[in-house]
């Protein structure tokens, strides 16, 4: 958990009980990634030195980033190597892999090279890097233009696939299956053979068949022919044995509309209505914890623009959250893009 105090300081704790330590970024010009490793107690950013060059996408410079980790107990940052490192995740070994802005990069506990992976040329686009549950496989978004395809890099050389799926958004189902958004219903991908397959039959037909705590207005929309209604699905996480997204059920010639978060069990079979929309908000993103506490992000609109932001918590630790903590990061989630640093939400 972080909790932003002034534009170069962050608290950080492990849990709402646990104890506070403050961390200085008054050595940073600017910070592009930063995750919580579990096994080493450790923070781990990407970012740039005071006085050196920042990413700058209108001069096409994507600057001098670097890794950084940080023992919390002690509140120093030490740099782990000199290279080029951006979107950082730890590693069972004690290593990193981190993206090189062509590829990937595996580091040791000491920040030398153990491999590079080279592909392609550098890309805006965020690599959005995670480790599989069991520690042996990083997964990654490849950018070709628009296009967001899978890739998945085995710790240990000798397994490198570079999927043709196209994705919006992704996750770890388990060490051998991502799910994914693009386009319809989330789906799920066999790394080992390619083979994908749908999760769950659709947020039209889960309605009609039973969502726990679905809404009037969701149940009328359901009933509607699948050709009067669109489907579109937003963020993506796994957290535990819960599969949690945000959808949103829309007529298609009508005012009628549900955006939502949603929860599933890994088989696709059960689904739950965790919270709600006002008519002209949106789900812009949220983080999910083990014991079902979630950080909602929402956005609001006029018409196709946004004109504000707002938050939301939900669960046993909604007033924690609603309090200024945020949820950190670790490297089994991807990242995807820049996250904005939590204000006061409103808890229910």
């Amino acid at each position: 958990m972080f909790r932003r105090l002034e534009q170069e300081d962050l608290l950080v704790t492990s849990g709402q009980r646990a104890e506070v330590f403050r961390l200085s970024l008054r050595q940073f010009s600017f910070v592009s990634a930063m995750r919580w490793c579990d096994h080493r107690q450790e923070l781990i950013t990407s970012a740039t030195p005071a006085g050196h060059r920042v990413p700058d996408v209108s001069a096409n410079d994507r600057g001098e980033l670097r890794l950084y980790r940080c023992d919390p107990r002690v509140g120093v940052w030490h740099q782990v190597c000199r290279g080029y490192a951006h979107d950082p995740v730890c590693l069972p070994d004690g290593g990193y892999m981190v993206h090189r802005g062509a590829g990937l990069t595996r580091l040791d506990r000491q920040g030398e090279v153990v491999r590079e992976v080279k592909v392609g040329r550098f890309n805006w686009g965020p690599p959005s890097l995670s480790v599989s549950p069991d520690g042996d496989t990083v997964a990654w978004v490849r950018w070709r233009g628009d296009d967001r395809q899978l890739c998945v890099e085995g710790v240990e050389p000798g397994q490198s696939t570079h999927f043709r799926t196209r994705i919006f958004r992704y996750a770890w189902l388990d060490s051998q299956t991502l799910i994914y958004l693009h386009g319809a219903r989330p789906r799920l991908l066999d790394i080992a053979s390619g083979a994908t397959r749908p999760f769950g039959p659709g947020l039209r037909n889960y309605v009609r068949h039973g969502v726990v705590g679905a809404t009037a207005e969701l149940q009328a929309l359901a009933e509607l022919p699948a050709d009067h209604l669109w489907e579109y699905y937003g963020a993506l996480q796994v957290v535990g044995d819960d599969v949690w997204f945000s959808a949103t059920l829309t007529e298609q010639r009508g005012s009628r509309r549900v955006d939502g978060l949603f929860r599933a069990n890994p088989d696709g079979t059960n689904l739950s209505l965790i919270a709600t929309m006002a008519h002209h908000d949106r789900v812009e993103g949220f983080f999910a914890l083990p014991d079902r506490s979630v950080l909602i992000l929402i956005a609001t609109y006029r018409g196709t623009t946004i004109v504000d932001r707002g938050q939301m918590t939900v669960g046993p630790m909604a007033e924690f959250l609603a309090s200024g903590w945020s949820p950190m990061v670790n490297s089994n989630r991807p990242q995807f893009g820049f996250h904005r640093l939590p204000g006061p939400p409103e808890a229910v």
